[in-house]
């Protein structure tokens, strides 16, 4: 009598119609990633049991590449699996566009306040 799946069946801009598939799709891509990163923060444990005196270990930079790198491993996945540009390419260019402006306006901000300090 009722039809639950288009109350289920939301509209979203970056993955379009969301059923059963782009959810497993989008929760695979991030097991990947989860399980990348989980086994690189512990090389990178040992790596710094070490007592290396690398700059990239001091300055915690190895901890943002890893972040980024399993970012980019969901990413690639959803992208490979045809869940992220499942819309039309324009509006979903539109949305990761203005999701990356706002995010590096508040990163430019808050750098401008630590700045001052």
């Amino acid at each position: 009598m009722f039809d639950k799946n288009k109350e289920n069946n939301k509209d979203i801009p970056l993955y379009g119609i969301v059923d059963e598939r782009t959810k497993s799709v989008v929760n695979q891509g991030d097991a990947y990633s989860a399980r990348f990163m989980l086994f690189a923060v512990l090389i990178d444990i040992m790596i710094r049991g070490l007592n290396l005196n690398t700059p990239i270990i001091n300055n915690n930079w190895d901890l943002m590449l890893i972040v980024i790198v399993g970012g980019l491993i969901s990413t690639a996945y959803q992208i490979k699996s045809h869940v992220l540009f499942s819309r039309p390419f324009g509006r979903s260019f539109f949305y990761i566009t203005l999701l990356i402006t706002v995010s590096a306006i508040i990163a430019v901000i808050i750098m401008l306040f630590l700045a001052s300090q």
